[in-house]
């Protein structure tokens, strides 16, 4: 990847055929993505892991639909949607509209409150059960970090706990994993990437996914425990079944019968699944909700919402509550963000018989086909998808969870991802894809062709 990032590759190495093509083609192709990477070595540290782990730079300057155009002019079917905030395409005329008549007639930013946030307010109380008030903040990574030290305001009690293979956002109690060593029905956290303080550990409880053997771990832990995380499909391992759902409902049940309180994790799932997420696809309750991503409809946005009782610790500090915790933001609430996320919203209210039916129906016919084909190859590889959502995994055998992925990428994995961009399919270095409602028939149908044809390749050259 080093060598990808510096601006070239390394053509001495013991490459197949296809291997050594592949990397000359995109050498050439993407020749001013390239130069304009090395430039950017000097200037910025780009330490995004999804850029970072992209299989080669490339410099998106524009987009339109379900496509993506780099600076030399490649276009690409986009299955990043920026990170899957983008759930109707780019330029999705209903948003680009409502932005452009923000922006014109009203003004971009004000730093008070906007009359675009009540609408937005009654979008997420129409749509998730669970929502009785929420607020607005700019990020992901933000709403659960909100959401989290609310929990621990009201309950009154330290630690939290997430499941192993999960991510909740950027910040320290948000990233980690699982001990290599730890046993597999009892994980323990480890903080990810240095600046974390070793303290994080000792209020973190990782539990194991899709095993009852978390129930046990949340009674023993009720007492010091303020509140359970989950993504209702994981963003590491995209499953979305009736045994997750199974699970999730006696999830539900034990934090309930311990006095713990029980989030959701929307961020991803949050309006992609249905139009009321993972809690209207599952017909689940949390207590606390955390969005991010596709409520701002293209604009930097996060939302934390849920109970009444809970959610007033946001509003009790200014009042001298002793329990009433800080939160703010220059931008949270903005009204281009409002203005981009309540159009986007409201589309998909309004059109969720077609969306929705859309992005499920092509997501996993994507997933189904290829797997049919790498099944009736013997390939050792699959596709895990939830609805929309999916990846591909260069493993044989079933995936349940996080224990069951190897923690080292395949030489296969590297050199399919090659040569997927080097024709045109563009997936996030994360590797986590997403169908939006721009996506046509033709659009996936040409995708699973390109994936075949990759595939083969990778073959050709001795690696699948």
């Amino acid at each position: 990847m080093e060598e990808a990032m510096s601006g070239g590759f390394d053509l001495s190495g013991d490459l197949g055929p296809n291997g050594r093509q592949v990397r000359e083609s995109l050498s050439a192709k993407c020749a001013r993505s390239r130069d304009l990477t090395s430039r950017t070595k000097e200037l910025m540290n780009m330490g995004s892991a999804a850029s970072l782990e992209m299989p080669y730079p490339v410099l998106i300057e524009r987009s339109d639909g379900p496509y993506l155009w780099d600076v030399d002019g490649n276009r690409y079917i986009d299955f990043q949607v920026g990170f899957g905030a983008m759930v109707l395409g780019h330029r999705h005329p209903a948003v680009q509209s409502a932005v452009e008549e923000q922006i014109h007639e009203r003004g971009w930013h004000f730093g008070l409150h906007n009359p675009s946030q009540v609408p937005m307010a009654e979008q997420f109380i129409k749509a998730d059960n669970c929502v009785e008030r929420v607020i607005f903040c700019n990020t992901g990574t933000e709403s659960t970090m909100y959401a989290i030290r609310a929990a621990r305001a009201f309950s009154g009690k330290p630690k939290i706990a997430v499941f192993e293979g999960s991510y909740h956002g950027a910040h320290d109690y948000g990233i980690g994993r699982s001990d290599p060593a730890s046993p597999a029905d009892a994980p323990i956290f480890r903080s990810v990437g240095a600046g974390v303080l070793p303290a994080v550990e000792d209020y973190q409880i990782m539990l194991p996914y899709r095993s009852r053997a978390a129930f046990d771990i949340i009674r023993d832990n009720a007492d010091d425990l303020a509140v359970v995380i989950i993504e209702c499909a994981q963003s590491s391992n995209p499953h979305m079944n009736d045994e997750v759902g199974e699970f999730l409902h006696e999830l539900r049940a034990a934090c309930a019968d311990s006095g713990v309180l029980f989030m959701t994790d929307e961020v991803i799932t949050g309006f992609r699944f249905a139009y009321g997420g993972a809690q209207e696809h599952y017909g689940l309750k949390p207590d606390l909700a955390t969005y991010g991503k596709i409520i701002g409809g293209g604009m930097p946005a996060g939302a934390v919402g849920g109970r009444a009782d809970i959610m007033a610790v946001f509003n009790s500090m200014a009042l001298g509550d002793p329990k009433g915790i800080m939160s703010g933001g220059t931008f949270s609430g903005n009204p281009l963000t409002m203005a981009a996320g309540l159009a986007q919203l409201r589309y998909l209210d309004e059109y969720r018989d077609a969306v929705y039916p859309h992005l499920n129906g092509q997501g996993q016919r994507l997933a189904d086909e290829i797997n049919q084909y790498t099944r009736s190859e013997n390939m050792a590889a699959q596709v895990l998808n939830a609805g929309s959502m999916f990846q591909i995994y260069f493993k044989a055998g079933e995936i349940r969870t996080a224990r069951d992925l190897n923690p080292m990428r395949p030489p296969a994995e590297t050199e399919f991802y090659l040569h997927l961009l080097d024709n045109g399919v563009l997936v996030p270095g994360t590797r986590r894809s997403c169908v939006s409602f721009a996506h046509s028939r033709d659009d996936i149908g040409e995708a699973i062709g390109i994936v075949k044809r990759c595939l083969d390749l990778v073959r050709e050259d001795g690696l699948l």
